[in-house]
């Protein structure tokens, strides 16, 4: 099933038949037929939400006062993705009533996700809602406090981009800082992820952060660990370092080898790499193993993406060997294009072999 099929005629009917029963002015079949009768079928998921607000705008009161009460009563009744249409409505309709609207949002995210709806609200009003969340970040629900750093990430997919902190992250950071030792595995994988996102526009605010925490309780270690990883396979030097892995591995490694089964492979088929290497050092060698794909796109240029193979240590002089397959299928996120793919050996970040295969049309 597709994303956007969430959003299917059967649950606009469910979504319409709970909300009659909140509202008796509203019609169901006009709701759907009104969603449907749009270009539905071609719309992704968040032009279907985006569909689905507007029309039940159409029929709920204007005042958002009014509607909060609709949208609190139907809100426990829909969970996951497809819910987070309820606090879009909120976004796009209780811009101007900032008090009602945070009530609204902070209920609603605990059965579905407001992470986008918030954002509006942080670009409005900056300074309010960041504080806001800075308290939610405290909050006991672990569906709150995840809101309060998925919220505020930079560059969240789907979401507006909020380039005020993208220019300045201080206020997301502090919110982070109440976070960093947090329980929860939901949360933890957020404050990873808003890490990750400010690493890329501000990598010594990131680097500075997982200095002042790193060893301080193991999962702030993975919190940290995540958070890097963009700047680890850029092979930022402070962060390797960090991590415990050698900047100057290259120097350190001989007896290089780096292979493939088939030179030629049709998509829909499986590559086996093999690879081999020695620490040459007599001192122990910690060692983060990978790979990068050199794809070729359908401008007939390339783009890379990294692969994660093994970590391990690696003793004085002592040889490695393993093997790791690559699965050429066409993914909805990634299409394949025949052509010439160069493969790299990654050993710390740095490329220490590559090869090249013909990936020929299946």
């Amino acid at each position: 099933m597709l994303l956007k099929d969430l959003y299917s005629k059967e649950f606009l009917e469910e979504l319409s038949r709970e909300i009659r029963k909140e509202y008796s002015n509203f019609s169901e079949d006009k709701f759907v037929n009104a969603c449907l009768a749009t270009e539905w079928e071609d719309l992704k998921l968040m032009e279907r939400s985006d569909v689905i607000v507007q029309k039940l705008h159409d029929q709920f009161p204007n005042d958002f006062e009014q509607t909060a009460p609709i949208l609190l009563s139907i809100g426990s009744k829909f969970t996951g993705l497809a819910a987070t249409c309820l606090p879009n409505y909120v976004a796009k309709y209780g811009l101007n009533d900032w008090d009602v609207s945070m009530q609204v949002l902070k209920i609603l995210t605990q059965y579905s996700s407001a992470e986008f709806a918030i954002r509006p609200f942080l670009v409005k009003y900056p300074k309010i809602t960041n504080d806001l969340m800075l308290t939610w970040s405290e909050d006991s629900n672990e569906d709150v406090r995840r809101l309060s750093s998925e919220g505020s990430r930079p560059r969240l997919p789907w979401g507006i981009r909020l380039n005020q902190y993208i220019k300045d992250p201080i206020p997301v950071m502090g919110i982070l800082e109440k976070l960093i030792f947090d329980k929860s595995i939901y949360v933890q994988k957020s404050v990873a992820n808003n890490l990750n996102d400010i690493s890329k526009d501000n990598p010594e605010e990131v680097i500075k952060f997982a200095q002042r925490h790193w060893h301080q309780t193991e999962r702030a270690d993975w919190i940290i660990t995540h958070g890097l990883r963009t700047l680890f396979k850029q092979g930022n030097p402070e962060v390797l370092k960090l991590l415990g892995y050698d900047n100057e591995v290259l120097e350190k490694l001989k007896e290089i080898n780096f292979g493939v089964n088939k030179s030629k492979i049709k998509i829909g088929e499986t590559s086996t790499l093999n690879y081999s290497f020695k620490n040459d050092d007599k001192l122990h060698l910690p060692v983060y193993i990978g790979y990068r794909v050199h794809y070729v796109r359908q401008n007939e240029k390339h783009s890379y993406k990294d692969f994660f193979v093994k970590k391990t240590d690696l003793k004085g002089k002592q040889l490695i060997s393993g093997s790791t397959k690559i699965k050429w299928k066409q993914l909805s996120t990634r299409k394949l294009y025949p052509g010439h793919h160069v493969i790299d050996l990654l050993v710390n970040t740095k490329v220490v072999a590559s090869i090249g295969i013909e990936l020929e049309k299946g």
